[in-house]
């Protein structure tokens, strides 16, 4: 069996707790996640227009991953605000127009966006719950984006939002966390997921990972996916006989 969940989801959510070893469910209930982004998908009268770079035809730029976040200062402070308040003032946001390069996506003259947002912080100080704030936060991004292309907002036609609440609820992120993990020093390269057990089997026999909580982790590379099928296949082939010899 081969999983492409978090670890803490597989071994803490979809097996029976007593067919892991004790000191290895202890390990993994350790297991740090949670994202510093907010997602956002929205459907497009228009193309947006940048101040700096005027015009609503298609244009280079459009076809890019477009980055609002103009100084280091701004990020900085970005960071630091989401760890106080719970998420960006001023956020950060990575605006992509995918229907620029595949119009089969939204209908002629209109588009769709998507725009990855931090910082937020997975759970919210004072028990906030990111279902009374989700709407609000929103209409933050879209102004945020407005700031930099005035036509922005009043080519929103609709929205659909993703808060690390709903990223767990919907995708089974844990703590919307998309690296399946924390990739800090202790919980990469042979301590992904954990010390033996980096070879993406955990302690059940037959019982693969090959997600993004596996060596070398999270990003658009098909890395952990790849080095789980070498190691499956190298398992699965027939070993030679020994050969004895006659007497």
């Amino acid at each position: 069996m081969v999983a492409n969940v978090n670890p803490k989801l597989l071994y803490l959510k979809l097996l029976d707790p007593g067919a892991l070893p004790t000191d290895f469910r202890e390990r993994i209930e350790r297991w740090r996640c949670g994202s510093g982004t907010f997602r956002m998908n929205v459907a497009l009268a228009e193309l947006p227009e940048f101040s700096c770079l005027p015009g609503r035809q298609p244009g280079d730029h459009h076809t890019a991953g477009i980055i609002l976040a103009p100084t280091l200062g701004y990020m900085e402070r970005a960071y630091f605000d989401a760890r106080v308040h719970g998420w960006s003032r001023r956020p950060i946001i990575e605006l992509v127009i995918p229907s620029t390069l595949d119009d089969s996506l939204a209908p002629p003259g209109a588009h769709v966006a998507s725009l990855f947002c931090q910082h937020v912080a997975p759970q919210l100080p004072d028990g906030q719950s990111w279902d009374t704030h989700r709407e609000a936060l929103a209409d933050l991004m879209i102004d945020t984006v407005t700031g930099y292309a005035p036509n922005f907002k009043r080519a929103v036609l609709g929205r659909q939002i993703f808060t690390p609440l709903d990223l767990e609820r919907t995708f089974g992120l844990v703590g919307g966390d998309i690296f399946h993990g924390a990739l800090s020093l202790d919980q990469i390269f042979s301590a992904r997921p954990m010390l033996g057990h980096a070879r993406y089997r955990g302690p059940l026999p037959g019982l693969y990972l090959c997600g993004s909580g596996a060596h070398p982790g999270g990003g658009v590379t098909g890395a952990p996916g790849h080095n789980a099928a070498r190691e499956i296949l190298a398992d699965l082939r027939p070993r030679p006989r020994r050969k004895v010899a006659a007497h």
